[in-house]
């Protein structure tokens, strides 16, 4: 968008430059953007610092999931200068040319700035209805670091939204906030033609990718998108995909429309074995039936498929958990993907746990939903132990019995390595990435996994690069 308005833009990733720091002072910006999700809002707060010293007319936002429910990181002093909430296109122009003129900022909607000291946050416009009226995303200014270039999974989104509002994600809330009584659509995909021309267009510059991995919620996202996809896809683009899938609005048709197309991995959130909890609680929308009956139609027309699960939400029991495990074990997914629930101020139920004191907000865990848990809980280290082993558990002969017994030992590192082995195994076999690029990974960021970043806070403490890894969770919201 600001390219197209005749803007020189540029990104900078932390772990591609020798020092980051000093790259985008010598790309000499005048604005600065930050993405930032909970827990790491304050990741780039050192640099920024250094910036404003060398660099005194910088101005910086920050857009994200956090600034888009919590701007009070406005407050943090020589920080930030705006933040934005929702989706940010057409409001990061206007940012631009506001401050490139010197006029206000305080009537862009969906821009949040500090008045008279106060975070104060404008109004929020209508969502993007038309994907298709966007420029192609600018993939240049990641692929033109080397190790991102050379890797054969392509990242790509064909929509936005969701179908569901499930109580532990922000989908709910955002739903609320940015559409509710203006008519907007939350749920948008591209055309099956912009989406195609968007590809090639990519692999014009960069053939070397063998694969695509679709990052949208559900790539069933419109009831008869799938149908023309399985007959322009394999012609004009031709690769395999891997991508998520929302099983409550899917059907035979569109299973076998996946496989035309060259699907070879599917992921979905089952989130809990407990049919109560699923539908109650999470108000996830599907049944068991449901759960029994698409992972069998996937095994048909022969599809791998994944599930995302949830352990350790106030909704639930540790013998729910282990029903989790069962139901996994019944429907015999190629992998699992175990998450940690974490109570977000952004999501309806994270709000619950807040209000009824559920949380332990002294307690530092960073921001990832692999390490542990912040809730208070009796059984906590049961909890951390069963989302380690939970594979173990699913998987193996005997599993079940063996890490009922296995959770009572004291947290350990063999425990976490066996997670990361499930995950990178899943990640790069499951779901096509490869062993070798998950390896090269892996190698990349090993200093950064196990050391610590100096000016890596958030609102509980010190983060850690280990804390910010999710591996496995590209299904993520």
């Amino acid at each position: 968008m600001l390219k197209q308005a005749g803007h020189v833009a540029d990104a900078f990733i932390t772990a591609e430059e020798r020092d980051f720091a000093r790259a985008v002072e010598l790309f000499e910006p005048d604005v600065v953007g930050i993405y930032a999700t909970t827990g790491q809002e304050t990741w780039a707060l050192a640099a920024v610092r250094r910036w404003r010293r060398s660099l005194p007319h910088l101005k910086v936002v920050m857009g994200g999931p956090h600034p888009s429910f919590d701007i009070e990181v406005l407050r943090e002093d020589g920080y930030l200068d705006a933040s934005v909430k929702a989706e940010a296109e057409h409001t990061i122009l206007d940012l631009v040319e506001a401050w490139g003129a010197g006029r206000s900022i305080d009537e862009i909607p969906n821009v949040a700035s500090l008045r008279a000291g106060l975070p104060v946050q404008n109004p929020i416009r209508p969502v993007v209805g038309d994907l298709d009226s966007l420029p192609f995303p600018d993939v240049d200014v990641f692929y033109k670091y080397p190790f991102l270039r050379a890797k054969r999974v392509m990242q790509v989104h064909a929509s936005r939204g969701c179908q569901n509002s499930c109580t532990y994600c922000s989908v709910g809330l955002m739903k609320k906030e940015w559409v509710s009584g203006r008519g907007d659509r939350f749920n948008r995909t591209k055309s099956v033609d912009y989406l195609c021309e968007e590809m090639n267009d990519i692999l014009a510059r960069y053939p070397g990718f063998r694969m695509v991995n679709f990052g949208d919620a559900a790539l069933n996202m419109e009831r008869g998108w799938l149908e023309e996809f399985a007959t322009k896809w394999p012609e004009r683009v031709g690769l395999p995909f891997a991508c998520n899938i929302n099983i409550n609005y899917l059907n035979e048709d569109d299973i076998i429309n996946l496989k035309r197309s060259g699907c070879v991995s599917v992921q979905f959130g089952l989130e809990s074995g407990n049919e109560d909890v699923r539908l109650r609680v999470y108000k996830k929308g599907y049944t068991d039936e449901i759960v029994r009956r698409i992972p069998a139609l996937l095994r048909k027309h022969r599809i791998s498929f994944r599930t995302n699960n949830i352990m350790g939400s106030p909704a639930e029991t540790l013998e729910d958990m282990y029903q989790t495990v069962r139901q996994n074990r019944e429907i015999k997914p190629q992998g699992c993907t175990v998450l940690i629930y974490r109570p977000f101020r952004s999501t309806e139920l994270g709000r619950q746990d807040f209000e009824q004191g559920r949380v332990d907000i002294g307690k530092d865990i960073g921001p990832s939903i692999q390490s542990d848990s912040q809730m208070r809980r009796d059984d906590l280290r049961e909890v951390v132990n069963l989302q380690k082993l939970f594979n173990v558990a699913v998987y193996l002969p005997g599993g079940l019995p063996l890490v009922k017994q296995l959770v009572k030992l004291p947290r350990n590192g063999i425990f976490d390595m066996t997670l990361l082995g499930f995950l990178w195994y899943q990640h790069a076999v499951v779901s096509g990435y490869g062993m070798l690029d998950d390896l090269k990974l892996g190698w990349k960021n090993f200093g950064q996994i196990f050391g610590r970043r100096e000016g890596g806070t958030h609102e509980y403490g010190r983060t850690t690069l280990a804390d910010t890894m999710d591996l496995g969770g590209e299904a993520g919201i």
